[in-house]
């Protein structure tokens, strides 16, 4: 009997120390790489309003991404030659059956460019604000040719009036450039519910936008038009970007950014004519605020690799970009040469296609 009770005594003895040893050890590091790394992460939490976590094991809180753009450029006051019906008169005026040609807003000159977003981004220790930087890049080159279609005359409008009343049957001319922008924003990602997400940001941009314009008229000889229309500024941008989690690492995702941009243009002009008296040179520098303003729609998939330590995206969208009124050429109304004026609603905009690569880590 004594023996039982020893044997009952010290196999209690030994719970107690096990149990007691248990609650005070030291908890293990829950980014051990020899376990917790390895774990299925749990689903949740489903409450309202929380920070939006993809679910990575032991997150460096640390992404990057690239998209490659395919975009169409195009600008309002381009057009640069007229069609004059001459039935009646081949000076008459009011014009009739006037036709303007050469990037004109139904014309189909404009040209798919490349352009490309890259950028990186983290996410702070307090809250899960997360910074971001992106630089974008988008070309711009299109090249238009007109004729009078065999009936009337052409008439240039970058021309001064009386060089602009001498017949012509052809003209041609080219419009490139490049636009870059800098964006370094600052953004609360969060679950407004389970399967969608909310990301409004706000912070800065910078921008650079160089166009030039050449523009050939063909009578007996050869007239050329230059124009060079560069701007840059920086200011303010707000963003906002939403998600729908479809499931199986399906989603739809929309933005929109609206940005302030305080600037200076820089603006040559010039025209090279048969008769000297109508060549002329202007050149204008000035400050302005310039708004511009973005849109985009797509769809995304995305995937965890490497037991949840990756978190992979491809996203397909299509986007929509408008700066209002950068084109600052001048055009002319009278057989005065300094009778001219800026071009009116001179909008430059870029829409097309946008293919993505996100890695989170």
């Amino acid at each position: 009997m004594k023996k039982n009770n020893f044997l009952n005594k010290a196999l209690f003895s030994l719970a107690a120390v096990l149990f007691a040893s248990t609650a005070i050890a030291i908890p293990k590091d829950p980014c051990a790489p020899t376990d917790v790394c390895c774990e299925e992460s749990a689903p949740g939490p489903f409450a309202f309003a929380y920070p939006k976590d993809v679910g990575l094991s032991c997150p460096r809180d640390f992404y990057i991404h690239g998209e490659f753009l395919f975009m169409k450029p195009s600008e309002e006051g381009l057009e640069y030659a007229i069609d004059q019906d001459t039935t009646g008169s081949e000076y008459q005026f009011p014009l009739v059956n006037g036709k303007l040609k050469g990037f004109s807003n139904n014309s189909d000159e404009w040209d798919w460019r490349p352009g490309f977003r890259v950028g990186f981004g983290f996410y702070a220790m307090h809250d899960a604000w997360n910074v971001q930087a992106d630089w974008t890049y988008i070309k711009i080159k299109a090249d238009s040719e007109v004729s009078n279609g065999g009936t009337g005359v052409l008439r240039g409008l970058f021309l001064p009036a009386r060089a602009a009343a001498t017949s012509m049957v052809n003209a041609s001319s080219r419009w490139s450039g490049d636009c870059s922008t800098m964006d370094i924003m600052i953004g609360k990602p969060y679950h407004v519910s389970r399967y969608f997400t909310s990301n409004p940001s706000f912070g800065f941009r910078a921008g650079w936008i160089d166009q030039d314009y050449h523009v050939r008229y063909f009578t007996h000889v050869e007239n050329n038009v230059w124009l060079k229309n560069d701007f840059w500024g920086v200011g303010l941008r707000g963003a906002y970007e939403s998600q729908f989690i479809l499931g199986s690492g399906f989603s739809f995702y929309g933005k929109m950014a609206f940005a302030l941009l305080f600037g200076k243009f820089d603006i040559s002009q010039q025209s090279e004519n048969s008769v000297v008296a109508l060549e002329y040179k202007t050149e204008d520098s000035f400050y302005n605020v310039q708004p511009n303003a973005e849109l985009g729609l797509g769809i995304a998939w995305s995937n965890f690799f490497h037991k949840n330590q990756y978190h992979v995206s491809v996203k397909v969208g299509y986007e929509f970009h408008h700066w209002w009124n950068q084109n600052q050429a001048r055009k002319f109304f009278d057989t005065d040469p300094t009778a001219n004026d800026t071009v009116s609603r001179g909008d430059l905009s870029f829409n097309g296609f946008m293919f993505g690569l996100h890695l989170e880590f």
